[in-house]
């Protein structure tokens, strides 16, 4: 049987389309909005056999900031393998040559797996845990006057920064943010400068049925307690969630934790922005 690990090429989609939807479930507006907005951007390496890609994952540019320091990374995302192929080694194929081609070119990987049970097999390939996050849902409280303006991505790139430079931190280029807040935005999001008590603050929301998923926020616990009606009225939900890092929060339902490879553990801000 003839295997070939290789990048995916523009006559590929097709196949790496049905690989997302039998394995991700999302609809097949957004898997054609992705690859249309991105291909050809990032870096899509697939393993294929009889040139069908039966494997696949995606790689985001990035760098681990840490004061003046930087190393560039890759986040790892949407990786998967077509049900009929799984459980025949091709995903581990797949990400030992990625893992082989980051240490040899001196970039890092990194991704925040869903759950403790796909962090453990991605430390099964040589990744390590890094850092950790708490999932907290909230009811909302009483509405407070909130300041909201919609945020491009070079402001909203610009407030992040100035937050998380304290702290070890992925670092996004302005055109993968500019992407999130398209995807965000596809899929019925908001994101925007909030002000009130004279400060602003960044946050990334989407509603998902009655639920508002803040994707990425400055605001600590306290503070999206204290706004959650407010934000919950925005967005047109009753509950409000959230991932916050645990150097923010030590209260949440779970913990779901980041893994990196070739990168030095530092308890690293990574949050994705993206669905």
């Amino acid at each position: 049987m003839n295997m070939v690990v290789r990048p995916a090429e523009r006559q590929d989609i097709p196949a790496l389309s049905e690989i997302w939807r039998v394995c991700f479930g999302d609809p097949e507006e957004y898997i054609r909005f992705f690859y249309q907005e991105n291909f050809g951007r990032i870096m899509i390496p697939i393993c294929t056999v009889e040139d069908k890609p039966v494997s696949m994952l995606h790689l985001f540019e990035a760098s681990f900031a840490d004061g003046c320091d930087r190393q560039p990374a890759k986040l790892v995302y949407a990786v998967g393998t077509h049900p009929e192929y799984r459980q025949k080694g091709y995903m581990k194929i797949l990400m030992d040559s990625v893992m082989r081609e980051a240490r040899k070119e001196g970039y890092g990987l990194f991704l925040k797996p869903a759950s403790a049970y796909l962090n453990r097999i991605y430390q099964t390939f040589g990744f390590t845990h890094d850092a950790s996050f708490r999932l907290v849902t909230l009811l909302p409280g009483r509405r407070i006057p909130l300041e909201t303006v919609p945020l491009r991505a070079e402001q909203y790139n610009m407030l992040r920064n100035a937050v998380f430079s304290s702290r070890p931190y992925a670092e996004w280029p302005d055109r993968h943010v500019d992407w999130c807040l398209r995807e965000n935005s596809f899929c019925g999001g908001k994101t925007l400068a909030v002000t009130w008590d004279a400060s602003t603050h960044f946050l990334m929301g989407v509603p998902l049925g009655d639920t508002l998923q803040i994707m990425e926020t400055d605001l600590s616990l306290d503070q999206l307690q204290r706004a959650s009606g407010s934000l919950c009225a925005l967005f047109g939900t009753r509950l409000l969630k959230a991932c916050l890092p645990d150097f923010s929060c030590r209260e949440g339902e779970e913990v779901v934790s980041s893994v990196i490879f070739n990168l030095p553990q530092r308890n690293t801000y990574v949050n994705l922005i993206m669905l």
